[in-house]
């Protein structure tokens, strides 16, 4: 989808940003948009093939879905994502993007210690952030 983007995507786009504190299932993504846009909303096919591209554009990210199987989605800030970790807050869901310089630090380290290369844009560290951790909201 090299720099062609249909209604459909602009509404999805514009859905994830709107709502991009938290991560959500397809369905949950097509209901809020059908709440949203009405009858102009993509159906639940069409949103499943634009999050495919999106993940594979850097756009949004993949989880496994913490409720059981599939996963759950969420916008990367609306910057594309491919030199650095992120960092997820699984008490506030939040989506961090950490530090480049850090983050090349610890593919490096992790690569002469361990002789593991770490793939950066699909690799994810769960934990709690510093609010969280401040208000004592860490579960």
């Amino acid at each position: 989808m090299a720099g062609y983007r249909t209604e459909q995507k602009k509404m999805l786009l514009a859905y994830l940003q709107a709502n991009g504190k938290d991560a959500h299932g397809i369905e949950e993504l097509s209901e809020g948009m059908r709440a949203m846009y009405g009858e102009l909303s993509p159906g639940v096919s069409t949103v499943y093939r634009l999050m495919d591209r999106l993940v594979k554009e850097g756009t949004v990210k993949r989880f496994p879905n913490e409720q059981g199987r599939g996963f759950v989605y969420q916008i990367v800030a609306g910057r594309t994502c491919r030199s650095h970790l992120h960092l997820k807050c699984l008490s506030c869901g939040r989506l961090l993007h950490m530090d480049e310089t850090l983050s090349e630090e610890l593919v490096d380290r992790l690569l002469s210690v361990c002789g593991f290369s770490l793939c950066e844009e699909e690799t994810v560290l769960f934990g709690a952030c510093e609010a969280c951790r401040r208000e004592g909201t860490v579960e």
